[in-house]
């Protein structure tokens, strides 16, 4: 009889623990961890040969691209996985307010990869047959930084714009939001050596430079006898369609019939200024920026290997509203990769999270109102020399490309992370960031440490008369009772 009511307590016990293990713990989710390593490994070589092949194919450019996609989800997924996994307890949040897997379990992320790997094998055949550019793959850790990151459908649909017969001066608009890439993808089109072998000229040229008067101005820009790529950068002012008109009808007269012209903008009311269909760039979703921040911050080491750091770069990612853009990811991974300790990426960290985004009252002096000329971004805390924290305030925002690095400020957002800020300074120009990869962007901002110390005491005065309102509020409410 005990051996029977044994065997049936045993039984029960046995029963409640995998009732337990199924109730909280997900399904398989050690051999969904092993599988999903693989997968990604798998994916990642297929995409890192895929981008060392000059891919012509639209069909083979989809597959890829969509690849490219499941496999930045995975990895986005595997590594929520693990910070939850890491924090009993606890569910970490993205800042997109899904869930520590980001909307996506850890099984089904499994089994969408291993669908989009088993659909690759004829692309793999066919990949032996595309010839090899002279050029790393931008998905090697170590050559990341210097290439494009995930464009090269967009840049190959330009190319074939660019090559096909032209009827009478093609155009095709370029449009897409602030900071998408929208330059960096045209002018990685236009390094193409089938793009330069095909056009004898290739000009790039702004919206104030359209303002033809006869035609003078257009002389050298373009021959009756060769073909010229014209890009135009529209900044998105009042008078870019007038000017555009004037400009295109002056330039048929004068232009090679096989001409072509690129128009970049924001702004979608120039997608009507095309004669083919626009191309337009999307925002880049947050697994992408993701897997993109990562292998730009650890650069050649293996984040397996640096836990710690993961953990870092992780809070770090989920605590910077700003990183929305592949320009804003690059910007923060480079301070990470100065410098691959501990004690280096957790001040970052602290610098870095707790900003707040203002809106100055008018545009800074010579700009052209753009709402980023208007932002600002208040750091609570900058280290400073005696081992002390200041505040300070980040605006005026600027972009230039081609600026040599002895023109740009010679203190970088590194510096003021590590406490190097100029003696008795209180306003000074700081390098954000520099790009590796054409047109060479840099980006600039003023500090300013006295307009800081002004927000500072706004802030607190804010505080203290919600503070008053409260008490004033209890006061009444006791009374009344």
């Amino acid at each position: 009889m005990e051996v029977l009511l044994s065997a049936v307590a045993s039984d029960l016990v046995g029963r409640l623990v995998s009732f337990l293990i199924s109730k909280f713990a997900e399904p398989g989710s050690t051999d969904d961890v092993v599988r999903l390593q693989r997968s990604l490994l798998r994916a990642h070589v297929v995409v890192e040969e895929a981008e060392a092949r000059q891919l012509t194919s639209r069909a083979m450019l989809l597959q890829l691209n969509h690849l490219r996609g499941e496999m930045c989800r995975g990895s986005y997924v595997l590594d929520a996985f693990r910070r939850r996994a890491a924090l009993p307890g606890t569910v970490a949040r993205f800042p997109s307010g899904r869930d520590a897997a980001g909307g996506l379990s850890l099984s089904v992320a499994v089994e969408s990869m291993e669908a989009a790997l088993g659909d690759m094998k004829e692309f793999v055949v066919l990949l032996g047959g595309c010839p090899r550019v002279g050029r790393q793959p931008y998905s090697a850790y170590l050559f990341m930084e210097s290439c494009m990151f995930g464009r090269q459908m967009e840049k190959e649909q330009i190319v074939s714009f660019l090559l096909q017969p032209a009827r009478d001066l093609d155009v095709l608009p370029v449009i897409g939001p602030h900071e998408v890439g929208k330059r960096t993808l045209v002018e990685h089109a236009c390094l193409e050596e089938r793009v330069r072998d095909h056009f004898a000229k290739i000009h790039r040229l702004c919206g104030d430079d359209l303002d033809v008067q006869g035609q003078e101005p257009l002389r050298g820009l373009v021959d009756t006898d060769q073909r010229s790529l014209i890009v135009i950068d529209f900044a998105g002012g009042d008078k870019d369609e007038e000017r555009w008109r004037g400009f295109q009808s002056s330039l048929r007269r004068r232009a090679h019939g096989e001409s072509k012209i690129i128009v970049i903008s924001r702004a979608e009311r120039h997608s009507g200024l095309g004669t083919v269909p626009p191309l337009r760039l999307r925002a880049p979703r947050r697994e992408e920026l993701w897997y993109l921040f990562k292998a730009l911050a650890f650069g050649g080491a293996d984040p397996e290997e640096r836990p710690e750091l993961v953990r870092v770069a992780t809070a770090l990612f989920a605590g910077i509203p700003d990183l929305t853009s592949f320009a804003a990811v690059s910007k923060t991974s480079a301070s990470l990769l100065a410098d691959l300790s501990a004690r280096s990426w957790r001040r970052v960290l602290r610098v870095s999270v707790g900003v707040t985004a203002l809106q100055l009252g008018a545009a800074v002096p010579g700009g052209r109102g753009r709402p980023e000329e208007k932002a600002a971004y208040y750091h609570p805390g900058v280290p400073v020399k005696g081992g002390r924290s200041a505040p300070c305030l980040f605006y005026n925002r600027r972009k230039s490309t081609g600026v040599s690095r002895s023109e740009l400020p010679k203190v970088t957002m590194l510096d003021v992370a590590g406490g190097a800020v100029p003696a008795g300074e209180k306003r000074f120009d700081v390098l954000v960031w520099q790009s590796r990869i054409p047109p060479y962007a840099s980006y600039v901002a003023t500090c300013d440490m006295e307009r800081a110390a002004q927000v500072e005491i706004g802030k607190r005065r804010l505080v203290n008369k919600r503070k008053r309102g409260q008490l004033v509020s209890k006061l009444s409410v006791t009374l009344v009772a």
